[in-house]
């Protein structure tokens, strides 16, 4: 494998490590069961709307994986997916990779806060 796969990956890590112990707010956490985190998911692709859902699971699936393997949305906080896009952004601009738009960006957290634990 590659340094270039490996490195985003690896950053990921770290960062989402980071947020873990800095980002906690003190609240006991509400980690979800996967059957929990499903129907958080298919609620939020109702409120998006069903396009709007598919939409942000097709970037999901295309965009972050142009550069690395996709991470599991349910690995993550909200607060954090929120990090990750921002760092992502900046790592795309400096690989030459047209970034995500603001509306892309925003379906995205919202796609990923869906299943987020």
């Amino acid at each position: 494998m590659k340094i270039v796969q490996i490195l985003p990956v690896c950053l990921l890590l770290l960062v989402s490590s980071l947020m873990t112990v800095f980002a906690d707010d003190g609240r006991v956490s509400d980690e979800q069961s996967p059957d929990e985190q499903k129907l958080s998911a298919q609620a939020a692709d109702e409120t998006m709307g069903m396009d709007d859902g598919v939409y942000a699971e097709s970037l999901f699936n295309g965009r972050c994986q142009m550069c690395h393997q996709l991470p599991e949305p349910g690995m993550l906080k909200p607060k954090q997916w929120k990090l990750i896009l921002a760092v992502m952004q900046q790592r795309m601009q400096q690989a030459g990779v047209p970034p995500l738009t603001e509306e892309e960006t925003q379906m995205l957290l919202e796609y990923l806060s869906a299943r987020a634990r």
